[in-house]
Parts: C-alpha cells; sequence; structure tokens
C-alpha cells in the first residue's frame, strides 16, 4: 500500500516538476526571441538594401553612365566638337536620335561647348513619344547654369550627377510627375576643357523597382532632410512640389530609432542629394514576429506538458532516462517549431493534392490560413496563367515516384501572384505506392520581379527592346545552324502621334497597351513579340518564310483595323517584312524590315509590305 502511494505522489510530483520545468522552457524560449526580434528585422532591412542596391540601383545608375561614357567616347562627338562641321552635326543628330529611339527612358541629349552654348538637342515631349531634333534658333545658352559651371572643371574621366528631381516641360514641372536625373561628362582636348554631353534620364520605373517591399516603408531622403521618395507618392519629391513635410512626421524618434535602418547610398549616387536609403519596419511585419514568438512557444509548452504527463506513468521504472528523453524530444521539438515552421514553405497533400498539413511560413507566402487551406486541394493557389507545360510534367515525374524540381507561380489570397522555387517529392509506403505528396518551397519572388524589370516593357507587359534583341541574335544562330526559314515583322501603329496631340498621353498609352493585348491574342505560340521603340513593334517569326509571314501580318492588321479602341474607334497599323537571308547579320535584316514599312507607310498606310 505504502509502495503504491509512494508511486502516485512520486507520478504527481513528476508531472508538476515536467510542467514547471515546460513553464520555464516556454517562458525562457519566449524572452529569448523577443531579445532576437531586432536582430532579426536588422538582417531583414540589410537584406532588402542589399537587393535593392546591389541588383537594381547599382546596374542601372552604371547603364545610364555607360550611356554618357560611350558618347564621351564617340569619334563623330569628338570631331564635331572641334569642327562644328554640317555633316558630322547631321551624323551626330542621327545617332541621338536613334538612341533616344532606342532608350524610351532618355527625354533630351545635348552637346554643349566650351562657352556653355547648345551646339545640337534631341528631345522627346514625354516618353512614349518620338524624339525631335531642336531647331538651331532654339538652341539656348546654359553657361550660367551650375551644372554647367561643375562639368566644366572635372577631369576627363569624370561623371556628373545631378540631383533627383522632376523632369520640367516649358518651364514648368510636368504632370504626370516624372524622376528624372541629369547625367554629364566633360569633353577635353589636351586636357583642356572644350564641351560636354549631357543626357536627361527618367527614373520612374528605378523609383517603382527600390520603392517598395512587404516587410518595410522605404524612403530616400536628401542632406537637408527632404523626402526624394516616400512611401505616400504625394510627398515624394516634396521640396520640387513645394510640399513641407517633417521628418519627425515620419520618424517621431529620429533616424536612429528602434525599426528605422538608414544607409547612404552618396557612393551610387555621386550627387548634392547626399541621400540616404532608409527602412522602417512596418507595424504589420514587426506584429507579425510577435506573434510567431507567442504561437510557438505556446506549442513548446503544450506539447512539453502532454509529454510530460505521458511520460510520468513510466518515471517510476526509469526515471532518470525518461527525463533524458524528455529533454532530448524537448529540445528537437523546439528546433522543429522554431526553425522549420517558421522558415520553411512546406504543404503535405494526399495523392490527389488534398492539403493535410502545412507550415506557418506557407500561411504567411500564400496570405491563407491554416484552417482555410485544411482539407482543400492546392489548386486553391494556383495562378491563372501558369505554364500547363510545367504542371504536367510535375505530376509525370512525381507518377513515375521521382522527385520534381522547378519553379511554379502560384497566386496569394488577395489575388497576387508569387512565386516558389519547389522540390516536390513522393511519399511511397511498405506496398511502394504514394501514400502523401511533400513539397518544399523557396520564395523567389523578388528574384523573378527582377527578371521581369530588366527583361519586360512596364507599359505593354511585353518584350523590351533590349530582350528582343537578344531573342533576334539568338534566333538568328539557330536558324543559320539548322538552315531553318526566318521572318521579322515590324509594326507601326498609323498616324499615332495625332491621337497624343488629340486625345492626350493617357489614351495613347491605353491604345498601346490594347494594340499590344491584340496583336499577342493572334500571335502563335513560337513566334516572339516586343517593344522595338515607341509605337513600334517587332514579331519574330521561327521557322517562317516571308510568305507565310505574310499571311501572319495580314492577320494582324486586320484585327487591329476591326477592332474599336476606347475614346478614338478605329485605328489601323503598317507592317514591313524581311526574311532572313544566308549572308544577312542582325544590321542588315533590320534595316530590310524598316524599308519594307517605310514602303508600307509611303504607300497609304493600313498595308503590309515585304521587303524584295
Amino acid at each position: 500500500m505504502e509502495q503504491q502511494n509512494f508511486k502516485k505522489y512520486f507520478i504527481i510530483y513528476f508531472i508538476v516538476f515536467g510542467i514547471s520545468i515546460s513553464l520555464f522552457s516556454a517562458l525562457s524560449t519566449y524572452i529569448i526571441r523577443i531579445n532576437d526580434i531586432e536582430k532579426s528585422i536588422n538582417t531583414k532591412a540589410q537584406d532588402i538594401f542589399d537587393i535593392k542596391t546591389k541588383t537594381i540601383l547599382i546596374p542601372a545608375i552604371k547603364n545610364m553612365n555607360d550611356i554618357v561614357n560611350s558618347l564621351r567616347e564617340n569619334e563623330i562627338v569628338k570631331d564635331f566638337i572641334i569642327t562644328k562641321s554640317a555633316d558630322k552635326q547631321k551624323g551626330l543628330e542621327e545617332l541621338f536620335f536613334a538612341l533616344m529611339g532606342i532608350e524610351n527612358r532618355i527625354m533630351k541629349t545635348r552637346i554643349i561647348d566650351k562657352d556653355g552654348k547648345e551646339l545640337i538637342r534631341v528631345d522627346r515631349k514625354n516618353q512614349n513619344g518620338k524624339p525631335f531634333i531642336v531647331k538651331s534658333s532654339n538652341l539656348q545658352d546654359k553657361s550660367n547654369r551650375d551644372y554647367f559651371q561643375a562639368v566644366s572643371k572635372m577631369s576627363k574621366e569624370s561623371i556628373w550627377h545631378s540631383k533627383l528631381d522632376l523632369n520640367i516641360e516649358n518651364n514648368k514641372i510636368e504632370i504626370p510627375y516624372n524622376p528624372t536625373i541629369r547625367i554629364a561628362a566633360p569633353l577635353l582636348k589636351d586636357d583642356e576643357f572644350i564641351g560636354m554631353v549631357i543626357v536627361n534620364i527618367l527614373t520612374k520605373e528605378l523609383f517603382d523597382a527600390i520603392g517598395t517591399s512587404s516587410s518595410f516603408k522605404h524612403y530616400i531622403i536628401d542632406k537637408d532632410r527632404n523626402f526624394i521618395l516616400h512611401p505616400d507618392e504625394t510627398y515624394s519629391f516634396s521640396k520640387y512640389k513645394n510640399l513641407k513635410r517633417e521628418l519627425k512626421e515620419d520618424f517621431p524618434n529620429g533616424l536612429n530609432a528602434k525599426g528605422v535602418y538608414a544607409y547612404p547610398i552618396d557612393y551610387i549616387l555621386k550627387n548634392e542629394d547626399e541621400a540616404l536609403f532608409v527602412l522602417k519596419a512596418t507595424d504589420i511585419y514587426e506584429k507579425s514576429l510577435k506573434d510567431e514568438i507567442v504561437q510557438n512557444s505556446i506549442i513548446v509548452l503544450i506539447l512539453t506538458v502532454i509529454l510530460s504527463i505521458i511520460a510520468s506513468f513510466y518515471a517510476s521504472k526509469a526515471p532518470a532516462q525518461l527525463q533524458i528523453s524528455l529533454l532530448n524530444a524537448h529540445k528537437k521539438l523546439k528546433e522543429y517549431t522554431s526553425v522549420i515552421d517558421k522558415y520553411i514553405i512546406t504543404a503535405t497533400t494526399k495523392p490527389d493534392s488534398t492539403i493535410i498539413d502545412i507550415s506557418s511560413a506557407f500561411t504567411n507566402s500564400s496570405g491563407y490560413s491554416k484552417s482555410e487551406l485544411i482539407g482543400q486541394k492546392m489548386s486553391v493557389i494556383k495562378n491563372p496563367n501558369r505554364d500547363k507545360a510545367i504542371i504536367r510534367d510535375l505530376w509525370e515525374t512525381i507518377c513515375s515516384k521521382k522527385i520534381w524540381i522547378g519553379e511554379i507561380k502560384n497566386r496569394k489570397k488577395d489575388g497576387t501572384e508569387y512565386w516558389l522555387e519547389q522540390h516536390v517529392i513522393p511519399i511511397l509506403d511498405e506496398r511502394n505506392t504514394i501514400s502523401s505528396i511533400v513539397s518544399i518551397g523557396i520564395d523567389i519572388t523578388s528574384k523573378k520581379e527582377l527578371e521581369k524589370f530588366a527583361t519586360i516593357d512596364k507599359l505593354t507587359d511585353i518584350y523590351n527592346r533590349r530582350r528582343i534583341d537578344e531573342f533576334l541574335q539568338i534566333e538568328m544562330e539557330l536558324a543559320k545552324r539548322h538552315s531553318q526559314p526566318l521572318s521579322i515583322i515590324l509594326v507601326d501603329i498609323d498616324h499615332f502621334k495625332l491621337v497624343n496631340d488629340t486625345y492626350g498621353h493617357q489614351v495613347g498609352d491605353l491604345v498601346l497597351s490594347q494594340t499590344t493585348k491584340i496583336i499577342s491574342q493572334n500571335l502563335r505560340k513560337s513566334d516572339i513579340f516586343g517593344r522595338w521603340g515607341g509605337e513600334e513593334f517587332l514579331v519574330i517569326c521561327p521557322q517562317t518564310n516571308k510568305n507565310e509571314a505574310f499571311v501572319l501580318a495580314e492577320k494582324l492588321r486586320h484585327a487591329i483595323e476591326t477592332h474599336e479602341f476606347e475614346k478614338i474607334g478605329h485605328k489601323t497599323i503598317c507592317l514591313g517584312i524581311s526574311e532572313l537571308e544566308h549572308d544577312d547579320n542582325e544590321k542588315t535584316l533590320v534595316e530590310k524590315v524598316d524599308k519594307a514599312l517605310y514602303e508600307a507607310k509611303n504607300g497609304g498606310r493600313n498595308k503590309t509590305v515585304i521587303f524584295t
């Protein structure tokens, strides 16, 4: 009897002792993790700053510098600034015109002589407008401008950056606002200043790319504490909009406060702004970190208590051994809950893709709660625009009991898309049949956004000039290697300038986006489509001769001709076609299609012409 009572009291004692240990462990975990929040936010901020600067800002500024350097080193530029010959001037005007046709971010390209007088200026009225050569009677004296004074004193290899400001047209800030930077380089002969080249470049796309993330509010602040970039676009470029926004309204405790991370970027933008890139952790992000800690601590507590109760029934037989096992289990449990659940996007499904378990990281990435996902098919996060061939390959691999690795586009609860790089693993039972499927993913949305920024035209959502040039080189090489036909179609919207002049640029942008949508819907899967510049588009047609391309071009022309555009009614296009010949290179192939398009325009428009 005494032995039984001793055993009973020992079990009760062990349970109480286990619960006490569990409470102490959970509390300790909570305190440690709370102290780690600031470290986690700091690491996250540094990661975002590195991504935004190293993969976006620095390459973008380098690209701008390269444009100006290439002009400075151009032989025609060097000859003209010395000789001022009419032939060289014409050649330079054509060079600037072509450059701005390719790079629609460039708003103005100029050469200024040693006395500050503009010798050549090529402008455009807006980002989608065609460049035009400014008449000599409208060229201006810039000798009193700060930038002329600064550049005229620079050494041979120097590059000058203006402050980040807003584009000005006719002495007024252009609306809608267009962030702009001016980049200039001196022209020297025998170390003596003889002139300068200067380019005005729009930076809106750059600001869009570096201006947001899900965890922080993004700011760029100049040395005078004016906002260049602000989460509320109203206060971006506050100085130039004559808006007063005190720093303390956004940072009551200053830029050194907890949750605020300021990084100098004057080593990238070498201008008078002496700018800081500032990240401020959002309340939602900080709350989500604290909530995760509380939830994990509660889970650790509950599961440890349960383990303690179960273990207590066997404690009288081997208390020391069980105590060691319990501590080991507790350690493993903490590792699992704090690392795997938080950081790894995992899901376990039945063979028919019904979700039976997910990690917290999965809910964070998808926007759904656990209760909303358990019991649903994985198609709940399916993006309707995902590549069906990828999904087909995934299921074929899984059904063959192999691991599938690849990238999948998904859709969050709020409708936004996100990308996962996934390992999908079939789990086999003792009969060698698939009992469940485990997927382990990494969020690569930021990587995909960077890829898109580098290759996709923002307005039309098709390939940009740089990317379509790359495809053209690749397809030409393939066509020559395999002796296959290749044709290209150059498309131009008839009288597009009239749309901008009559209805405004917003309607013009609408016509551009609707035109690309119609063309995209009528192309074949093998065709490659991109924006060539302004209102011109290029279609690359692999394994297609010029007669077959003509059939496709006429289909496109008819589709545009019969479409009724919003506000402007009907519109037409001209199309030129050229076919790759054995001795063609990229330049000659494009020259041929350009001549064919020119003939179509001069032949009455709304027409398709094959180069012969």
